[in-house]
């Protein structure tokens, strides 16, 4: 694939090979304008790329850190996950194992909504009665 750069010399090689400039020199003017914009816009994303990649690696260092920090901190907590399928989707779900047993949990997909489990005790805002639902009765 070619770079911005590379298509903006391929440009400006078929316009100054192909005499696609004309006759007025007010055109020449237009295009070698044009074409500087553009130069200036590929710098431009090239270095946003490469302080993209400059910050990706900033946070995969920071990341690694925290890793080595909570390890340190808490130690090496092995908690037990729980992989599911979810029902409506199919995708893979992972959850604690502890919420199996949390009466007070809903586990929902997070691609689709789908509720893959649901406490004994859980109580859905959307399910309770409020006082403006009585007066319209």
């Amino acid at each position: 694939m070619k770079t911005v750069q590379e298509k903006i010399a391929y440009l400006r090689g078929l316009l100054e090979g192909g005499q696609l400039y004309g006759k007025d020199p007010n055109t020449k003017v237009l295009w070698d304008q044009l074409l500087g914009i553009l130069d200036d816009v590929a710098v431009s994303i090239n270095a946003l790329g490469a302080h993209q990649a400059e910050l990706t690696e900033y946070v995969e260092a920071i990341d690694n850190d925290l890793v080595d920090l909570e390890e340190e901190i808490y130690g090496n907590v092995d908690d037990d996950w729980i992989e599911m399928e979810c029902p409506e989707c199919g995708e893979p779900i992972s959850f604690e194992e502890g919420f199996l047993y949390d009466d007070d949990v809903q586990v929902t997909c997070p691609d689709c909504g789908c509720v893959v489990h649901r406490g004994d005790n859980f109580l859905d805002i959307d399910d309770l009665d409020t006082p403006d639902d009585d007066d319209e009765e």
